[in-house]
């Protein structure tokens, strides 16, 4: 694939300074892999193999569709269906309960989240490997509005194994700090939407948006999800 993480500079990533910024590499990764599958990679054998086998999550082929190349998803559709035709009768029966990893020949992951959490799986160690050797970096990292949680967690996770004790412990700090200034945020306008239960507030003043969307925008915060509309700052 011609855009990876490897063709998009750490700095470029931080530079916007606006939201979490791995949320936002995240986002651009998963358009240029829809992109990238939707054009003439479809018709890549080796590509194939794997839309075949694996196939795409119902959100992945929601943006396949938005590419307005209904063509590209019908072919892979087409030998996707032949595979399962092909493979249904020595496919391992599912494990009990709902959820199931892998059966013979098949795994339960989508393409394009695969090709995401690869590029991921190697983020988080060059981002600790730039914040320790570039001091300008550090700077840069500081600025950050803030980190979502679960990417502040893939950074520390990352940093454990790649920086030194002592680099750990300032890394840990500087992420810690960013992830709190949305989390505390966020915690005070959960506080304030749930006073607005209380009988003893009955009659107050219409809430504020931030505190009207308090639910949704911390799940966004916990679970690295695009903010929603009109939560643009704090």
């Amino acid at each position: 694939m011609k855009d990876s993480i490897y063709t998009i500079p750490i700095s470029e990533v931080f530079e916007p300074k606006c939201g979490c910024p791995l949320c936002s590499l995240f986002q651009t990764l998963e358009e240029r892999w829809v992109d990238y599958i939707t054009g003439a990679a479809m018709m890549e054998p080796d590509v194939r193999v794997e839309t075949n086998s694996h196939g795409f999550c119902s959100h992945h082929f929601d943006m396949m569709l938005l590419q307005k190349n209904r063509l590209s998803v019908a072919l892979m559709l087409q030998t996707r269906l032949a595979w399962i035709d092909e493979n249904l009768d020595t496919m391992a029966k599912p494990a009990a309960g709902l959820f199931r990893k892998e059966a013979d020949g098949e795994t339960d992951y989508c393409f394009v989240c695969s090709k995401i959490d690869a590029e991921f799986a190697r983020i988080g160690s060059n981002i600790a490997t730039v914040w320790a050797r570039e001091a300008d970096f550090r700077t840069l990292y500081s600025q950050q509005e803030f980190l979502c949680y679960p990417h502040a967690r893939l950074l520390l996770d990352a940093a454990r194994t790649t920086l030194r004790k002592d680099s750990l412990a300032e890394f840990r700090q500087a992420t810690n700090t960013l992830t709190r200034k949305k989390l505390r945020a966020l915690k005070a306008d959960v506080d304030a939407f749930c006073n607005l239960f209380d009988y003893r507030n009955a009659g107050s003043a219409r809430p504020s948006d931030e505190v009207a969307e308090a639910v949704e925008r911390s799940i966004a915060y916990l679970t690295a999800k695009p903010r929603p509309s009109g939560d643009e700052k704090e």
